[in-house]
């Protein structure tokens, strides 16, 4: 049982037909998704729909460059996020979601709304 809830005899049954494979892909996106800020850059990044600037994504999770840039790389490496580089001096970085990312985004929003009626009932 997992927080609390128990698996349908469905998922019960899903996962038991899962391959090694496909459980290590689970593993590695939940990994990844646990780490520090992930979640809250996907989520900013989410919730504006034209490209972000690294300065913006900063801001906005206040969050230190050195995090918020190794996120941004594994996000990039796990093709969730689209780095633009445009030829300016400075050069200007511009972050925006890859369709898998977007494709992700109502079981995140899902996971938001969930924490956030926790916190309501908890009150």
């Amino acid at each position: 049982m997992i927080l609390g809830f128990s698996m349908t005899v469905v998922q019960t049954e899903r996962m038991g037909a899962m391959c090694d494979s496909a459980r290590i892909h689970v593993n590695e996106l939940l990994v990844l998704l646990s780490k520090s800020k992930m979640l809250h850059i996907l989520y900013v990044l989410n919730c504006d729909p034209k490209p972000m600037r690294f300065s913006e994504i900063k801001r906005s999770v206040d969050s230190s460059s050195t995090t918020v840039a190794r996120r941004l790389g594994e996000l990039e490496q796990h093709e969730l996020v689209i780095r633009t580089v445009y030829p300016t001096v400075p050069a200007t970085v511009e972050y925006s979601l890859t369709p898998a990312a977007i494709a992700l985004s109502p079981s995140l929003e899902s996971l938001f709304d969930w924490v956030l009626n926790r916190a309501d009932n908890s009150l």
